[in-house]
């Protein structure tokens, strides 16, 4: 994609961290470092002014194209973006408690600017002070605000700020972007009119940075930062704080059991096919047990998000009704209904057997069963074969889909999507 370029057609650097926002905040202060230039997109940046100006800044207010991240690594943070737009369960991603994008003043030890675009990308507007995030640049610390939201008007995005009217600047924007940035690249417009509607967008610059200051100074002197070295973390963890802010780390079993499940299954299939009866009843017996760990850590964890707390051994609910009563009274607080998992339904029967085979495995005795009359083995072999494993595994990704797709706002623990791959040539059934 085409940027941004300087005078003689050179790439600008922006460099990264304060360096981005330094060069941010002056292409939207200082008109005398743009130029109107006669090819597409008509702009260019005079980069040896661009540099003196930024030497000489310490503390200034931006409207980046960035927003900062903490209290993740770059690695951590970047699989997990990836896995939420496969539609989440790929690994733990971010909880509410994660803090990772930034509201206040940033941890100064765990911090970068994540650009969904590059910052000087055409089709951009680098020289225009408006979003709903600000960015506060003090010395070597980094504040970010919540400064208005995104609306549509006239099937464009726009800023809408309390704090500041920006529908001058964003009318100018608009401008820009239909009569300059939409010709072609041949094309040869009236330059000294653009001239014109830049001089009057800084003039609306100065009084969006001027208005971000001043919201600045109101809202700051009491944010702190806790500053700390980012966590190391499995695809199994996601960060979080404790309600004295200090940082900590919650493990997804929901997907860890899950996972576990499936290479269960996998082994199975290879055991079974193989001839090998003792390895594939083995596996069988594990495959159960995590599908049944799975779904409990699934209803624990709606039961936190609907009582503040995790159940213990004194509540004796099953997974199933734990699951349907969280939920439940999780729909009732938005205003909304749950159609619950009900006996009769595949769904439930399943997973509710899989509790009763489980427990009697882990609380195990040995009795006799029945000897099944097709395969002449136990019965509890057929429970743990391969079929039955399979269906289980189906099963329990229907029932967390059947449940979370009632809950926009929450992220399935497990991946519950078909067409997903993330588990190598693994079966996910």
């Amino acid at each position: 994609m085409d940027h941004f370029a300087a005078l003689d057609g050179s790439p600008i650097e922006v460099g990264a961290d304060i360096d981005q926002l330094k060069v941010e905040h002056i292409l939207q202060r200082d008109r005398d470092v743009w130029h109107v230039f006669p090819q597409h997109p008509f702009l260019r940046i005079d980069a040896d002014l661009l540099r003196k100006r930024i030497a000489e800044l310490t503390s200034f207010p931006v409207f980046s194209s960035a927003l900062i991240v903490q209290n993740v690594s770059g690695k951590d943070f970047g699989s997990r973006l990836i896995g939420s737009l496969a539609g989440g369960g790929v690994n733990a991603g971010f909880g509410p408690g994660s803090q990772v994008f930034v509201d206040g003043k940033a941890n100064a030890k765990t911090r970068f600017l994540f650009n969904a675009n590059a910052p000087l990308i055409t089709g951009g507007t680098p020289w225009c002070a408006d979003s709903f995030n600000v960015i506060y640049v003090d010395g070597t610390d980094l504040f970010q605000h919540k400064y208005g939201e995104l609306i549509v008007v006239d099937k464009r995005s726009r800023t809408s700020s309390k704090w500041f009217d920006f529908t001058p600047l964003l009318d100018l924007r608009d401008r820009y972007c239909r009569d300059y940035f939409s010709l072609g690249k041949d094309s040869a417009p009236n330059l000294p009119v653009l001239e014109a509607l830049l001089d009057d967008i800084f003039v609306q610059n100065r009084l969006s940075l001027t208005a971000a200051e001043e919201y600045h100074r109101r809202v700051s002197p009491t944010m702190v930062s806790n500053d700390y070295e980012a966590p190391v973390l499995t695809k199994y963890c996601r960060p979080t704080h404790d309600s004295s802010g200090q940082p900590k780390i919650e493990v997804s079993f929901a997907l860890l059991h899950y996972e576990t499940a499936l290479r269960e299954l996998d082994a199975i299939k290879k055991e079974s096919s193989a001839g090998n009866l003792d390895e594939a009843f083995r596996h069988g017996v594990y495959c159960l047990v995590a599908v049944a760990a799975s779904i409990e850590a699934v209803a624990n964890k709606l039961v936190f998000l609907q009582q503040g707390q995790h159940p213990d051994h004194r509540d004796k609910r099953t997974p199933l009704k734990k699951l349907n009563d969280s939920a439940a009274a999780l729909a009732t607080a938005k205003g909304a209904t749950y159609t619950p998992l009900c006996q009769g339904d595949g769904m439930f029967d399943a997973l509710d057997s899989v509790r009763v085979i489980r427990n009697s495995f882990m609380h195990a005795k040995e009795l006799e069963s029945d000897i099944d009359p097709t395969t002449l083995a136990s019965t509890i072999l057929t429970d743990v074969n391969e079929g039955n494993c399979r269906n289980y595994l189906q099963q329990l990704r229907l029932a967390v889909e059947h449940v979370f797709t009632q809950f926009s706002d929450l992220g399935a623990p497990i991946v519950t999507k078909k067409n997903v791959t993330w588990f190598g040539e693994i079966e996910v059934p």
